[in-house]
């Protein structure tokens, strides 16, 4: 009877302590909170979901990530210094919002950097830009994770064009990194939030935008636009998860291992992403009726001297975007050897 007892006594013994090493192990669970710009039902939605979901299958559940939709934390404005501050833990936004605090992320919006997803994934994660970016953004407190790709970003517009003179004399909404292109193009720059951008084009107040193509469904545009302009002018545009360099250095070797692969696959799983949302959106242009017009040889090589020379400009508003700068034309040039 004694023996059973004991028995009886060590066995619940071991069940007890495994309960409880359970619920301490669940307890230590590192929650990291993510603010995103975009709402759930965005394209950023979808893949800051896809990166949470991975930071908890990789880490095995010990970190997990709680999303944010806009606002719900801080206000887009301040959320690259809440983040900086530790107020936040992480961001999930175009980091071109910010590029008064760390002016080398503008280099993410010089127009025609690269020509596709995969392209940029080289020039990010195999050419040294990501690293750079990183040493910029830890000046700040922060330390940025990765890069995701959210489809390409070109002219829709509701009148004829016939080649890059079709814009003379036009107003395109377009954001401030691309104002001097729209000028250089003999075109007027509007700023406008994206949710006038509709309005603005049914009324007239603008001729055309400068935004993802994806815009012929997500804002309805099949209903005021009449033509699409090929190649994009950012191929595809850039999105980036950025986490207070407290919280990072928080994680064991291990964990940020496995949280920044998650950022990783995201990107890479983003790559199809974007392709697929520029070629629905391809495909919707031409069930509406749409023209889809694909620039001339010259006029492509015009578009890209006027962006070089932008460069040059925007390279000198400080030495740390001049290093950004200089790693893509050395990119650039690594590609014409080839």
């Amino acid at each position: 009877m004694i023996s059973k007892f004991k028995m009886t006594c060590t066995v619940a013994s071991v069940l007890c302590l495994s309960v409880l090493l359970w619920a301490g192990a669940a307890q230590a669970a590192k929650m990291i909170r993510i603010q995103s710009v975009y709402p759930e039902v965005a394209k950023g939605g979808v893949m800051v979901k896809d990166f949470a979901k991975r930071v908890n299958e990789y880490t095995k559940g010990a970190v997990k990530v709680k999303i944010y939709w806009p606002n719900q934390l801080v206000k887009a404005k301040e959320a690259y210094t809440a983040v900086s501050k530790g107020m936040v833990d992480a961001l999930y936004s175009v980091s071109l919002y910010y590029g008064g605090i760390v002016p080398a992320m503008k280099a993410e919006w010089l127009a025609m950097g690269w020509d596709s997803p995969s392209d940029a994934y080289q020039l990010f994660y195999k050419h040294g830009l990501l690293d750079y970016l990183r040493e910029a953004n830890a000046k700040k407190g922060v330390y940025l994770l990765g890069v995701n790709f959210a489809a390409s970003m070109g002219f829709l517009t509701n009148f004829e064009v016939t080649g890059l003179e079709s814009f003379r004399g036009k107003k395109i909404r377009a954001m401030s990194a691309d104002a001097p292109l729209v000028r250089d193009l003999g075109a007027s720059p509007v700023a406008m939030p994206t949710t006038d951008m509709y309005a603005a084009m049914k009324r007239g107040t603008i001729d055309g935008v400068l935004y993802p193509y994806f815009a012929l469904s997500t804002y309805k545009f099949t209903e005021v636009a009449t033509t699409l302009i090929k190649p994009g002018i950012h191929t595809p545009a850039i999105t980036d998860i950025t986490i207070n360099m407290g919280v990072w250095k928080s994680l064991s070797p291990e964990m940020q291992k496995a949280v920044a692969k998650a950022c990783e696959d995201t990107c890479l799983q983003s790559i199809k992403w974007s392709d697929k949302w520029d070629e629905d959106a391809f495909a919707l242009a031409r069930k509406h009726n749409i023209k889809i017009v694909e620039l001339s040889k010259a006029d492509r090589q015009k578009l890209l001297e006027l962006n070089q020379k932008n460069w040059k400009q925007i390279a000198e508003q400080s030495p740390q975007l001049a290093g950004a700068v200089a790693l893509m034309e050395k990119y650039l040039e690594s590609k014409k050897s080839k």
